[in-house]
């Protein structure tokens, strides 16, 4: 112990003296300037270089983890200034010695497998630092064993293992995923799980995919579990695998939680900050989703978060002891910051470690924001953001148009699944073709998860990715650059937490050392000098809650008060804000029907002059069905309570009644007239960006014939590329197009409709998947779905008619359609299963997947590559005694 405290000393003495600052500053220099001018003034001789890297070795045996980053830090910067500029033979030798020692050290595996594969230098290391590496490698082994934890990671996973309920934070670059993904491997493993389950909360459904096929190739070799991600679990399912992983969203989690088939033992929330998410009307619903869970289940909770100063702060919203949270600074990844002014031709390298901020003599020499990404990019890959999926299409297609054709099976491969499953004019076919693609939420997730995997694959031509916020929502899309070309995210600008959050997908561990994170000033609106303090790295921030230790804050329970009593909520808030207090107010509402103790119904009580008595008269004043009021608490209570009494009257009946064999156009036509009207969709959906109606006719009445018109292709089962061709043809046979285009109007433009012209198609493409994915997938299926649950408990399911939202959830009438994608399946490969290949599988009559010949169908010449993938992923391991028909060698 005497050692570390002494390295702590020496570490600190170190850092005070104005000797290593200077030194630090001269190859900080030197590496900005090699990366954004192409050379640098600076020469680190051998003398620099062994200075550097003898306060390396030594900050590395602190125990501080502020030392502990900054030896991290000097040897990546060493090692960025020798790929951008060269060391001499003799320090290169010996900066890759005194780097692995220091890695050993630090306990940073992943930065040790970086350098093996990056240098070739020969070395010898002290016998001490190599039996240090094999102790480690034993200690601090994975579950699975195949991996090593860093000396902070392996840290965090001993601290969970001892607490029923955890929160830590931690950068970006931490690995919280991966030490996530390893307490799940020894979770289900133990038979205590059986006929149990555990769910992983996503923030959106673009999470969905890519967490369920990592945690799937994660389990592959635990045959007694498996991978959920629809609110259900069929007979297949529930018959060969006793355990089972949800990976859920809040909503799917709220749709579980009114039938849960197996107990839920623990619930992991990764992205925790979307529970607090001040600007995110979903936050009341992820916060409700996890009172539920822990009021039906006793259930152990796992929150990670990014780099926040107070992650208790999520054990204290629910209620829970705090000593079970663990905050964490240290990084795997170094970041170089750099801020390129383009409109007023400056360029800065903001300091990581010796503080400050540098700008370089030299002016940029780019002279827009393409010029600049690819002068810088190299050969390396790059990440941009930008704050709008219409620019993103439209600045990968500029991007696209400098660079060359790049010759790739695994693009071309790409490109041919986008034509034949999107439109062969959509521009992703034009930018892929030059090794650029763009990635946003209105993507369908097959497409994105597709755009992923080639990006990540560091074989893969895929050079460029242009995304907007999807990043912000965990999407693990890392690279060595990031070029941020908007300081907003959408409309709003961006908080310290989202912006880290956005800047640490900069560096790829086990292939970078550090990474470059440059904003960008492009347009003379962008990056003003208040917004550019987001860049620098700064301390983690002090996340906030309005239901944990609000003080003297009392605006956000008097405006629950409000809504409670019917009034307008003071202020004009935006529509998100409106939405996020009348749903808590729903939720209070529903805590005190429950006589459930929380801090929401303490606080409003402590808060609201006349708080108890305005409860009982709310509860009191209540019509419907508080069960049903728990899965839909963000439709508001008095629409509920007409529509129940409605019901319960006779004066109302299933929306389809279970006779009517087709749901056509004039069918879905009415239903979507009656949901307007009784849930007064001009009141509740004409606001916000993406209103789901006008306010008035007669566009309210030609946009619900719109909705019906696009609801009756997808729920028949059309493929989507059929779909999007016939909406296509649909605005052809309309005669005009209406878009929104800032950049030449602050109205809406409507032009006539040129079926030619590339951007008028792509303009429709977007908007289709835009308004499958959240018009009516998100919000009418939501009305749906609601109308439907109110049936069943004022009618009885036998006189409730046809689940409508079900056939919305998954695009087709068909229950073996339904059933595969219950199961795991995407929708166009159980679109492929049941059109090509159904003599492969077994049905029970109601259309229950019973059986799959897995190794017949995957010896099928003519399988589809993705339906070939996802059978792999989805049912390779399954248990020959119930999953398989005849196949004794599937294991």
């Amino acid at each position: 112990m005497a050692a570390r405290i002494v390295a702590d000393a020496l570490s600190d003495l170190i850092v005070a003296r104005d000797d290593y600052v200077q030194d630090l500053s001269t190859l900080e220099q030197g590496v900005s300037e090699a990366f954004l001018t192409g050379s640098t003034s600076v020469h680190a001789d051998d003398d620099l270089v062994g200075r550097l890297l003898r306060y390396a070795d030594i900050l590395s045996h602190s125990t501080l983890p502020n030392h502990r980053e900054t030896a991290y830090n000097l040897i990546a910067l060493l090692r960025e200034y020798e790929e951008l500029v060269g060391l001499s033979e003799r320090a290169s030798n010996r900066a890759a010695a005194v780097t692995t020692a220091v890695l050993i050290e630090l306990g940073n595996f992943p930065g040790l497998r970086t350098l093996s594969n990056v240098s070739d230098t020969s070395y010898s290391l002290p016998v001490s630092r190599g039996i240090l590496r094999a102790a480690k490698e034993i200690m601090q082994a994975t579950k699975r064993g195949n991996a090593t934890f860093t000396d902070t990671q392996f840290e965090i996973a001993e601290r969970m293992r001892g607490e029923d309920f955890f929160s830590f934070s931690g950068p970006t670059s931490l690995g919280k995923s991966f030490i996530l993904k390893d307490a799940i491997y020894d979770i289900v493993r133990r038979s205590d799980l059986d006929e149990h389950c555990v769910v992983v909360l996503v923030p959106t459904k673009a999470l969905i995919g890519q967490t369920a096929a990592d945690l799937r190739e994660l389990l592959r070799d635990v045959p007694e579990v498996n991978i959920a991600t629809f609110p259900s679990l069929p007979l297949y399912l529930r018959q060969t695998y006793p355990r089972t992983i949800f990976v859920l969203t809040p909503e799917r989690l709220l749709r579980y939680l009114s039938n849960p088939v197996r107990d839920i033992d623990y619930l992991i929330v990764d992205e925790a900050q979307k529970v607090i998410a001040k600007k995110d009307a979903r936050s009341s619903i992820y916060y409700h989703a996890i009172v539920e869970t822990t009021r039906r289940f006793a259930t152990k909770l796992v929150f990670a978060s990014p780099s926040i100063k107070n992650p208790e702060l999520f054990l204290e919203l629910f209620g829970k002891a705090t000593n079970g949270a663990f905050a964490v600074k240290e990084r795997t990844v170094a970041q170089q910051r750099y801020f390129v002014d383009l409109v007023d031709s400056k360029q800065h390298y903001l300091s990581g470690a010796a503080g400050g901020d540098g700008e370089l003599e030299q002016a940029p020499e780019a002279s827009n924001a393409i010029e600049l990404i690819t002068s810088l990019s190299g050969d390396r890959k790059s990440i941009v953001y930008i704050n709008s999926s219409a620019k993103s299409a439209q600045f990968a297609l500029e991007l696209a148009g400098v660079l060359p054709v790049v010759s790739d099976p695994k693009i071309d491969s790409l490109i041919k699944f986008v034509k034949e499953h999107i439109h062969k004019d959509y521009f992703l076919v034009t930018t892929l073709a030059h090794g650029v693609a763009f990635h946003h939420g209105k993507m369908p997730q097959e497409v994105r998860e597709k755009v992923e995997a080639c990006f990540s694959d560091p074989e893969s031509q895929l050079q460029y990715v242009v995304c907007t916020s999807t990043l912000l929502e965990g999407v693990n899309l890392p690279a060595k650059n990031i070029f941020v070309l908007n300081d907003t995210h959408g409309p709003s600008v961006f908080g310290k937490i989202d912006f880290e959050n956005l800047a640490g997908r900069a560096g790829r561990l086990t292939y970078d050392f550090s990474g470059n994170v440059i904003c960008v000033r492009h347009e003379s609106n962008g990056w003003s000098e208040s917004r550019r303090q987001l860049i620098p790295r700064g301390e983690p921030i002090i996340a906030e809650s309005f239901l944990v230790n609000p003080g003297n804050k009392r605006k956000d329970f008097t405006d629950i008060g409000h809504v409670l009593r019917g009034e307008p909520i003071p202020g004009n808030p935006s529509n998100d804000a409106k939405r996020t207090v009348e749903q808590y107010s729903s939720i209070l509402l529903l805590h005190v029907l429950g006589k459930q103790q929380t801090s929401l119904r303490a606080l409003f009580l402590e808060k609201v002059s006349g708080g108890a008595k305005l409860l009982e008269k709310a509860v009191s004043a209540f019509v419907g069905s508080e069960e049903v009021l728990r899965r839909s608490p963000g439709i508001r209570p008095r629409y509920q309570g007409a529509i129940w009494e409605e019901l319960s009257n006779g004066k109302a009946g299933a929306l389809v009644p279970s006779k009517i064999s087709e749901l056509d156009f004039d069918l879905i036509e009415k239903i979507l007239v009656r949901l307007g009207n009784v849930y007064d969709w001009i009141e509740e959906e004409s606001g916000g960006k993406d209103p789901l109606v006008p306010s008035k006719d007669p566009g309210y009445t030609a946009r619900l014939r719109y909705w019906a018109t696009l609801m009756s292709y997808w729920v028949r089962g059309d493929p989507l590329v059929l779909v999007i061709s016939r909406t296509i043809a649909y605005h052809a046979k309309r005669g005009t197009i209406t878009y929104r285009d800032y950049a030449q109007s602050p109205y809406l433009i409507e032009e006539t409709f040129n079926s030619g012209d590339p951007k008028h198609v792509n303009l429709i493409i977007e908007e289709t998947m835009r308004d499958l994915e959240t018009g009516l997938r998100f919000k009418i299926i939501s009305y749906l779905e609601n109308y439907y649950d109110l049936t069943v408990q004022a009618l009885g399911s036998e006189n409730a008619g046809i689940n409508v939202a079900k056939l919305v959830e998954y695009g087709s009438s068909d229950p073996k359609v339904i059933n595969l994608q219950e199961v795991g399946f995407s929708r166009s490969v159980a679109l492929d299963l049941l059109g090509k290949h159904s003599s492969h599988l077994s049905f029970t009559a109601s259309g229950e997947l019973l059986a799959v010949n897995l190794d017949t169908l995957l010896a099928v010449a003519d399988l589809a590559e993705d339906t070939k993938a996802e059978m792999e992923n989805i049912l390779r391991k399954a248990p020959i005694s119930v999953g398989e028909l005849g196949n004794p060698d599937s294991h």
